[in-house]
């Protein structure tokens, strides 16, 4: 009986998220995400990332891996303490990686739905939901 009603609790306060467009590292936590973008090339591998326990993040970054620690904040999501590999890739490639990684230093708006996840910056950065090592 407490189970169903817990059950039901999250759902409703996923819905909320959902539907507002709100989030909270609840919300987040345990999900992976993909850059979306039609200008990639093939042999271009995408930025990747999830949110771990403690709403740690961890991903790729198109060239790099890296991990830090995030936090949502007055609907932006930061992530400090960023470290990551160090391996030299094309300049387009180093650029892009670059520009991400300074948006979550900094903090991006953040929009979320269930599939889909949008950092504001000077930019528009889509994410789609991928099934990470948690599902």
């Amino acid at each position: 009986m407490k189970y169903s009603f817990l059950l039901c609790l999250l759902s409703v306060v996923l819905m909320g998220c959902s539907s507002t467009g709100t989030v909270n590292t609840d919300a987040l936590k345990y999900s992976s995400w993909q850059f979306v973008s039609e200008d990639i090339s093939a042999e271009t591998q995408p930025i990747q990332f999830e949110f771990l326990d403690a709403f740690r993040v961890n991903g790729f970054a198109g060239c790099n891996r890296f991990f830090g620690q995030g936090e949502i904040r007055e609907g932006q999501l930061f992530v400090s303490n960023i470290g990551m590999t160090r391996k030299l890739c094309d300049e387009v490639t180093n650029k892009h990686e670059e520009a991400f990684l300074n948006l979550l230093q900094v903090g991006a708006p953040l929009q979320y739905s269930e599939n889909e996840l949008i950092l504001s910056g000077d930019v528009k950065w889509r994410f789609k939901s991928v099934k990470g090592h948690f599902d």
